[in-house]
């Protein structure tokens, strides 16, 4: 009898696909979750809590019209608002600058503008108009409207000091108050008009004004100016304050001047009754400083804040947090994702052509 065996050939075992194929998924879904958080980051950062704004300034009208027989004549306003409760504060600004001739600078520049934070530093006229017969002519006025509770007091005046001198006409100081104080609020008219000449050539006046606690600001104007002989200085500064209960809403910006002037302002208007449209139209035409001719060679205003305004270049614009970390941990998560993709895709292929290459196994006689 003969036997008859059969030999079966075998292929080696293949690997279960479902195994790489779950590591494969669960790493795009690691890969796909890190860049949802990425992007999260990127659009929902707030801004640090200790980041506040930085006050600015006006400078202008700072040595210039030195030769002789040069004027200037310059002009700031100032009305901040500020609600303590919660530090935010914003100002609106409007300058002017006229240069030309002494006694006779009419080619005049008005810029008016507004800025996110309170103007805190006015600083004009310093070092200008120190030519024989020159004449500065300055007036600073700030508003601060305040929103909560401040402490005020009389504003520290320092003005008037070491000037008018080298004989000529007395007397040749005109100040009021004459004070000397240290690290003063408002500092003006010194060491200016010393050049001789005729009386009254120092006229420097300072309004009764207040300080705040919570809205300190500072004014320096007609420092070492008008120093040429028969040169004059005229200038004056007033710093006044409204207290607002918290809460309130501040009136509007164009209306916040009548405090310092509402004194000799009310009896003319409330007197003549009958007389009242010709008394309304002389304060309407008598803002003829923005007739005059734009063309000016000073630069009038520049309101800068440090660090008010763009932001860094390596920051992002509206949270400020750094944005190279989240880019990387953004751009890493889409590399390892990339790499995962091209690897299930791979092993799909190549599963594919060993199915299509493997031949049918059937059992051999033998025999």
């Amino acid at each position: 009898m003969s036997e008859i065996g059969a030999s079966v050939s075998s292929a080696p075992a293949r690997q279960d696909p479902g195994r790489p194929r779950t590591f494969l998924r669960r790493g795009l879904t690691i890969a796909f979750g890190l860049v949802l958080a990425a992007t999260a980051v990127l659009g929902t950062t707030p801004a640090p809590a200790s980041a506040a704004p930085v006050p600015g300034s006006v400078t202008q009208c700072n040595g210039i019209q030195n030769v002789g027989g040069e004027g200037i004549e310059c002009d700031v306003t100032v009305t901040n608002t500020l609600d303590v409760s919660t530090g935010v504060s914003s100002s609106t600004i409007v300058v002017r600058t006229c240069t030309g001739a002494a006694n006779d600078a009419v080619l005049c520049t008005v810029l008016p503008t507004s800025f996110p934070t309170a103007t805190t530093v006015v600083d004009q006229c310093n070092g200008s108009g120190n030519g024989g017969g020159g004449t500065v002519v300055c007036r600073v006025t700030v508003v601060n409207n305040i929103i909560g509770d401040t402490t005020l007091a009389t504003a520290t005046v320092n003005q008037c000091g070491d000037s008018a001198g080298d004989g000529g006409g007395d007397p040749a100081l005109n100040c009021a108050p004459v004070q000397l104080t240290t690290s003063a609020t408002i500092t003006q008219c010194n060491s200016s008009g010393r050049g001789g000449g005729t009386p009254g050539r120092v006229t420097c006046t300072v309004a009764p004004s207040t300080a705040s606690t919570a809205l300190p600001v500072s004014i320096t104007q007609c420092i070492g100016s008008a120093n040429g002989g028969g040169a004059f200085v005229t200038c004056s500064a007033s710093l006044t304050h409204n207290v607002y209960p918290a809460g309130t809403a501040v009136p509007p910006v164009g209306t916040p001047t009548p405090t310092p002037t509402s004194g000799p302002t009310t009896p003319p208007a409330t007197t003549p009754p009958s007389t009242t449209p010709p008394a309304t139209t002389p304060p309407t035409s008598s803002t003829p400083t923005p007739t005059p001719t734009p063309t000016s060679p000073v630069s009038p205003l520049l309101p800068v804040p440090p660090g008010g305004g763009t932001g860094n270049g390596g920051e992002l614009a509206a949270t400020g947090t750094d944005a190279l970390p989240v880019f990387l941990v953004a751009g890493g998560a889409l590399l390892i994702g990339g790499i995962l993709v091209a690897i299930m895709l791979l092993r799909r292929r190549s599963d594919r052509s060993d199915a299509r290459t493997a031949p049918a196994q059937r059992p051999t006689p033998l025999g």
